[in-house]
This record gives structure tokens, sequence and C-alpha cells, in this order.
């Protein structure tokens, strides 16, 4: 039934209730008041009694005179009163009011024409005659006056018990209507009362259950859907068991893939890392040149790749085994209470099968190969511990050549070096927490004898668990991995600018400050968003700064960068293109990206004074950047014939141990460095 219906119900009850009363109050009432009128026409006609009674007694003591004395003068006024008593009880006897004194007033209506008859015949006799006359109508006179005496006096007696019986009648009659008119509201009250207790068990108690039950699903229950209740109530409670079934699903899955995500496969790993049984396996998956591929055929052909992937490792795994998507081309499977033979023989299956995919774009078939990394669970060990396990070993089949399954081993000397120098996730995320990162500054000199202050470029720093610096090479690929880069950029930004709000004197004497940004920071609007936020206080002057991107970054979404880029230069700053000549693509990144210098990839300079095509390459960049206008920066200059040999070439700056090494630059110990908004 719907609410409308349980409403409907609910006010035709009151209507009929309120009804009820008023019907039952209304009869009563006009039953005393017709009691009361009928009192009061009692009461009339008592007082016409009343007056009929004195009249008699006026009419029996004229003709008591005139038959005792013989006063005959007083037979035309006796004769009168007789009439009019007649005419009075007539009307009496007429009006029928006392049905059982109908008699009596016949009676004395009798008796009053009786002695008008005697009066009569007194009124006929001659004087001489009348006294011996009188005497003998005396003996009928008599009897007559006696019985009409009687049957008023009877009339008046009985109707003054009868107006009695009633007014005691009608008293109770108002007593009775008094507790019949409580007795109704009090029933009615009841009836209201009792409709509110059905109201509120079939409306609001099933409200207030669906409340409750909501309540203890955001606490993490399951949701409890209501079926005693109203069609609507239990429609909404299904829709939001649907609803936070979808939400739980979103929340906890992939939406490309439609895997568990890296939320949902972490506490699964926890719920396994409590669990004694030690037969259970983590299988971490990397797909090779997904990158690639990505960016060859763009996302839509990378989203049908991952999907494909996806749809493989489910097919390929038992029933009690998770899998998930840890984020862009990596998966994991949490094989469950399984030997380590059927392990290996599940990764091979699964590494098999994805080799077995391929994917065409522009006359060009891209093969598809992955990378994984098999880890034990081990007693003692944590959820830190079995996923860099994991990692470790899918390093180790990247490593191998790709395409290949590796088993991590604890007792392999290259499994401890390895896992020792990758910093955990939760270290990562500590360090951003806490400002456990150290910023460095390395110089970067003029070679043309140009008029400048001081340049330099911010260089990152760690301190691990022991207190030890730790370079980022140790970090940053699992921060890359892990989606921290964003953060740790954002950490650096916010670092530079309070340390250069509490020391602005030191920036009369800089001319730029180059920083650092990762390729994830390109696509993440909230560095994006906080860069220009400081760059409005105006504690730092934007034409101070210039901001490195690596060229492979730059080139893996171009829309982007430029986006990011036009936006920030629009506020002051400049850009520089890192490592380039890194990607096949290098000259053509000259004329995609406006930048204000490129920074030649050190592996080009470090060599350049023994591989003549290294040379080559650092000579033809400098030709190209000097037509594009844009300054050139040579990296890892370790001596001084390099340094020469640079400056001949035209190159504007260098950087590099030979002119210095890099030295703290900010003390973190000495500053607050605030949460980035």
């Amino acid at each position: 039934m719907r609410i409308k219906s349980y409403l409907a119900l609910l006010v035709f009850a009151c209507l009929i209730g309120a009804y009820t009363l008023e019907q039952v109050l209304a009869h009563y009432f006009n039953h005393v008041q017709t009691l009361a009128e009928k009192h009061n026409e009692s009461r009339l006609w008592a007082k016409d009694l009343e007056r009929i009674e004195i009249s008699t007694s006026q009419f029996l003591i004229s003709s008591d005179l005139v038959v005792g004395s013989g006063n005959t003068y007083l037979i035309f006024g006796a004769k009168n009163m007789g009439n009019y008593l007649t005419t009075e009880l007539s009307n009496l006897y007429t009006q029928n009011y006392f049905q059982n004194l109908n008699s009596k007033i016949e009676s004395a209506i009798l008796n009053i024409n009786k002695i008008k008859n005697i009066l009569n015949t007194v009124g006929n006799i001659s004087p001489n005659k009348l006294e011996q006359s009188l005497s003998q109508l005396l003996v009928k006179y008599d009897p007559v006056s006696l019985s009409l005496s009687q049957d008023i006096q009877y009339l008046t007696k009985k109707t003054t018990r009868i107006i009695e019986q009633e007014t005691r009648f009608l008293d109770e009659e108002k007593r009775f209507m008094t507790k019949v008119g409580w007795l109704a509201r009090g029933m009615f009250f009841v009836i209201i009362v009792v409709l509110w207790w059905w109201a509120n068990r079939k409306i609001c108690q099933p409200l207030n259950e669906l409340i409750c039950s909501s309540r203890r699903t955001l606490a993490g229950d399951d949701f409890k859907s209501t079926y005693d209740a109203p069609t609507e109530i239990i429609e909404l409670s299904n829709d939001f068991k649907q609803l936070t079934l979808s939400l739980f699903h979103q929340a906890s899955h992939d939406p490309l893939t439609g895997l568990q995500n890296r939320r949902a496969f972490e506490r699964k790993l926890t719920e396994v890392i409590a669990d004694k049984e030690v037969h259970h396996f983590l299988c971490f998956i990397d797909l090779d040149y997904f990158k690639t591929i990505n960016d060859t055929c763009g996302h839509a052909a990378g989203d049908e790749i991952l999907i494909s992937v996806a749809r493989i490792l489910k097919e390929s795994v038992r029933y009690k085994d998770i899998v998930a998507r840890l984020g862009g081309d990596e998966f994991a499977i949490l094989i469950k209470e399984c030997p380590v033979g059927k392990a290996i023989e599940i990764a091979n299956n699964i590494k098999n099968n994805i080799h077995e995919l391929s994917y065409s774009c522009e006359g060009e078939t891209f093969p598809i190969s992955a990378s994984i990394g098999l880890a034990p669970k081990m007693l003692g060990s944590t959820t830190t511990d079995l996923l860099h396990s994991a990692d470790v070993a899918c390093g180790f089949a990247k490593s191998a050549g790709r395409n290949t399954v590796r088993l991590f081993d604890i007792s392999s000397d290259d499994s401890v070096e390895k896992r020792q120098d990758i910093l955990s996730v939760h270290q990562i995320n500590n360090a951003i927490s806490n400002d456990l990162f150290i910023l460095y500054k390395q110089d970067i000199f003029p070679l043309q004898q140009q008029s400048t202050g001081q340049c330099f470029e911010v260089l990152l720093r760690m301190k691990n668990a022991h207190g030890e610096i730790v370079s980022p090479a140790s970090f940053l690929p699992t921060a890359e991995r892990y989606h921290l880069t964003s953060k740790i950029d954002c950490w650096v930004v916010n670092a530079v600018y309070e340390y250069f709000t509490l020391h602005k004197s030191q920036l009369e004497g800089i001319d730029k400050i180059a920083i650092n940004l990762s390729g994830h920071s390109l696509s993440d609007n909230k560095l994006e968003k906080f860069i220009i936020q400081k760059l409005s206080e105006g504690d730092i002057p934007p034409e101070k700064l210039y901001f490195e991107i690596t060229e492979a970054a730059a080139t893996a979404n171009v829309k982007r960068t430029l986006l990011f880029m036009d936006n920030i230069k629009a506020l002051g700053c400049k850009f520089a293109i890192d490592d380039f000549g890194s990607t096949h693509s290098s000259y053509d990144d000259i004329k995609e990206f406006a930048v204000e210098k490129i920074k030649i990839d050190g592996s080009y300079i470090c060599n350049m004074m023994d591989n003549p095509v290294d040379y080559d390459t650092v000579k033809s960049i400098c030709k190209i950047a000097k037509a594009a206008n844009q300054e050139v920066v040579a990296k890892y200059v370790g001596d001084k014939i390099v340094m020469q040999t640079l400056t001949k070439l035209g190159v504007d700056y260098g950087q590099g141990y030979y002119f210095s090494k890099p030295e703290v630059l900010i003390q973190l110990s000495l500053i607050h460095i605030s949460e980035p908004t």
C-alpha cells in the first residue's frame, strides 16, 4: 500500500471519529433540550392548573353563598366563573398533555356543569319558596362541590409529582450528557492516539529504520533493506541499496576494466597478511612498451588494450583469486592458497595469453607483452613488504628482457639489495607529510660572458628512516609508480616559496631559479593552480623562475603540456626542455614547444669528446636552437676541455661538477613548510 493510501485512511478515520463525536454530542444535546422543553411545558401546565385551582376556590365560595345562604345576586358571577373554569379545563383536556389526568379533568368539568345547573335552579325558584328549596338543593350540591374540590386537588398534586419527577430526570440526563460528552472526547482522543501509533508504525518507523540503515552503511556496514513498509519506502530502500552497491563498486573498482582498484586490493592484502596461511602469492604485472603504443595510437587504443588484458587476467585465474588494476598499465593478482608451482604456472599462462595480443594502428602492428613479478607471502611480512617484493621481482623480469616471469627469492643477494634501494610508498608519503625532503642547488654558469646574476637548479633529496640522505633514484621510481610525483613537485614549489618569503634579501642577487616538474604534474590541475596562486602573491618575481620539463614528459601529452606552459608563462615564468635529444623527435620538439631554454641530454655531453656522433649531435642542437632563438644549457660538464669545447660550439650555460657540486639550499629545520592548498 502506498503512503497516500495510508494518509487517506488516516484522514478518513479522523473525519469519521469527529463526525461520530459530533453526532453523539448533538443527539444527547437534542434529547436534553427536548426534555427541558417538555419540562417547561409541564411547568406552564402546572401554572395554568394553579390558576384553575384558585378560580375553582372562588367558584365554590360563590356557589356556597348562593346555595347555602340564598344570595342569588351572586349567581351570575358564579356562573361566569364556572364557564371560565369549564373553558380552561376543556383546553387542558384538548392539549392531552397528561393523558392519565384526562378522566379527572372530565370529572371536574362534569361537576362544574352540575353546580351551574344547581345555580340555574336556584335562580328559577320564587323567593317565597327559596328557603325551603335551598335545603333540598344543598343536599345535592354538597357532594358535587366536594367531588370538584377533590378532582382539582388531585390534578394539582399529580401534576406537582410529575413535574418533580421530570426535574429529577432532566438533572440526571444533564449529568449523563456531561459523562457521555467526556467519554466521547476520550474515545476520540484514543482513536487519534491509535491512528498516530498506526501511522508511526507504518510510515515513520520504516523511515527511521531506513535512516539508521543508511548511517550504518556510512559507517561501513552492509545496507539492510526495508520490507514491511509502504510501497514508496520499499522502493526508496531498494534504490538506496542499489545506490550503495553501485557507489561501493565504484569506490572499489576501476571504471575502465571493472577490476578492483588499488585501495580495495590493498584492503584484501591486509586481510591476507592477517591470515596465518603462508601459501599466498602476489603477482605484479607491468605491460611492456605500453606507453609507446598509448602515445603513438592514442588513449583510446591504450584503453582497448587495458580492457583486453583485464579480460585475460580474469579468465586466467581461479574463482577465489583477486585481480586488480593498480593504475596505468600495472595490474596485480592475489593468488590465494596456492603452491608455488601452480602460482608460477598461472603467471606463465597469463604471460603467454597477453603475448598473443597485438594492436594494429596506421598499418603498423604493435606486439603486447608483460613483465610479471611473483612474490610469496612470508610469515611476519607486511603488506608493504609483499607489494615491494612483487615489484622487485617485476623489475627483475624487465631487466631480464621483458615478457618473462620472475619469482622473488628472499635468499637472493640481488633481491635484498634491490629491496633496500627502493623506498616504500609509505616512506614517501611520510616524507611529504613531515617535511623529510631536503632541497639542494647546483649553480648554472654562463659560458658566453653574459652579464647575469646567479642561476641555479633546485635539486631534491630525501631522508630515509635512518636519517640518511638518499638520491631521487631511490624514491622517484616508486613515486612515479604510485602517482606521487605531482605531490612532491607541489611540495618543492611550496618549500621554495616559503624559504624565499623568509629570505627575500637573497633574491636580489639571483637571476634564475630552475625547478624540475615531473610528467604527472603536467596533468595535475592542483599543481597548476597552486603555482598560479603563489605567483599571484608576489613574494617571488615570476621572471626569476623557470620550470624544467623533460622532453619525454612534454611529448607524452603535447596538448596538455602546451596548455600548462601557456597558463604559467602568462604570469611571467619561463620554461626549459630538459634531457633534450632523448627522443627520436627532438628536433620537431624545438618547433612544437616555444621554450626559452633547452638542456641537452647529459649522455651526449659525457661522451662528446670520445664519440664524434655525440659531438655532432650537440653541435647540431646548438645550431638549431640558435635559429629558434633559444638558449642552450649543457649538463654533466665534468672538466675544462668539455667546457671549452661547449663554449666554442655556442652553448650558453654549463652545469656540472666542473663548476660546482650540489649544496644544501634550504635547511628545513630552520623553517616551517606549510601544507600546500
